[in-house]
């Protein structure tokens, strides 16, 4: 197994990893006040793995194409167990910031290897891998998430975090040492060749539609979405002649997403695998149109299903370009490839969140009518990108 390629064992050792990170997100802001901490500290917790990771991804990518990549994926765990274990000391806010800086880089280190697994595993199948480990993915965030209510309930913040702790290394150890003996197998030949600029015209064009793809899907529509509910809804929801919660239609909204990433990833995969244009510019229409029903619709059950909308489509979305990406990098480029385009990404997500809230001074249905013009112009970067790199833009690139 010297060059063996476990795509789903480093997928699930991923999402084993998820607990303790779904947890501060899930339960850190209800709980900030008996915690001590303040809004500004809570911001700083949930953000610094993602900033960090700006830089970290690079250093992830350099790291696959020197050291055994199984051996990567171990450390990235035990790190990740002990990440969460530390977040139980939420006094020792300087210890609890360089926690979550930890775990930036494990973050970076475990979705590079998940990436390379699926893709060196069936070049040709890259939709379907990706779509694959994305759906492994969301049951980590699912997992995760139903977990974090109940064990701050139960047990208080500090058990839940060492059970957090605990979790990933049960859940992920096995399938870690699984993937502990793989190895990229990347000819002498290949990395020799000319390198692949990551500034070309035709990749910044597809880094920058995964860019707004994730800060909509992952920032943008999930805080101006929520600020609209808020709006409509104060005193609640009347859906089918019965009051419904604004906390509740809140929850049925950013449920829709974590649904979309479990039960719709791997068909998105199969779709862009096999006409990844057509899968793109059906989604981003899709994404659009959902986009403008969310900043005009006044109807709560007509709000969920056009969230719900939104984040299937960006799914799609963001398979498409995956796919067209790896198959626009040669196998010794792909580290460094895929690490651009998920610093991208990753800045794509931490402007989103930022940007939901900032452009709430304008109002959160003007903010969702700027989300439908920036999916918008995924349309000519895409059509820019088959240009320049002279594939099909209906189609799939070869």
């Amino acid at each position: 197994m010297r060059t063996g390629r476990p795509a789903l064992v480093v997928a699930l050792t991923t999402a084993a990893s998820l607990f303790g990170d779904t947890l501060l997100y899930t339960a850190l802001p209800v709980n900030a006040s008996r915690l001590g901490l303040d809004g500004l500290a809570v911001g700083l917790i949930l953000s610094l793995n993602r900033w960090v990771r700006l830089a970290t991804n690079g250093v992830a990518a350099r790291l696959y194409e020197r050291l055994p990549a199984g051996l990567l994926v171990i450390c990235a765990l035990a790190l990740a167990v002990l990440t969460s274990a530390l977040y139980a000391l939420p006094s020792l806010l300087l210890l609890l910031f360089g926690a979550r800086l930890v775990w930036g880089f494990c973050w970076s280190v475990l979705r590079q290897g998940s990436y390379l697994a699926a893709i060196d595993d069936a070049p040709l199948h890259a939709g379907r891998r990706l779509g694959e480990m994305r759906a492994v993915f969301g049951v980590g965030y699912l997992a995760g998430a139903a977990y974090a209510p109940f064990a701050v309930e139960q047990f208080g913040w500090s058990a839940a975090c060492l059970g957090a702790a605990l979790l990933t290394l049960v859940g992920g150890a096995g399938p870690a040492l699984i993937a502990a003996p793989w190895r990229r197998a990347i000819r002498s030949a290949d990395q020799a060749a000319e390198r692949l600029s990551v500034w070309s015209v035709e990749l910044v064009a597809l880094f920058l539609i995964g860019a707004v793809q994730l800060s909509l899907s992952a920032g943008f529509v999930i805080v101006a979405g929520g600020f609209r509910i808020a709006g409509l809804f104060p005193q609640g929801a009347p859906v089918f002649g019965v009051i419904v919660p604004a906390s509740f239609v809140a929850g049925a909204f950013v449920l829709s997403q974590r649904l979309a990433q479990v039960g719709w990833s791997t068909f998105a995969g199969r779709l862009a695998e096999r006409a990844a244009g057509r899968a793109f510019f059906a989604a981003a229409a899709l994404a659009v149109l959902g986009s403008v029903t969310l900043a005009t619709t006044t109807e709560a059950w007509v709000f969920v299903p056009a969230g719900a909308v939104v984040f299937f489509a960006a799914i799609s979305v963001g398979i498409a370009v995956e796919v067209v990406v790896a198959r626009r990098a040669p196998a010794h480029e792909r580290a460094r490839v895929l690490a651009a385009y998920n610093t991208w990404a990753d800045l794509g997500a931490a402007f989103g969140a930022l940007a939901g809230g900032a452009l709430q001074v304008i109002g959160p249905q003007a903010a969702l009518w700027i989300c439908a013009v920036l999916m918008s112009l995924t349309v000519p970067l895409w059509l820019l990108a088959a240009h320049v790199g002279r594939w099909s833009a209906m189609g799939r690139p070869a």
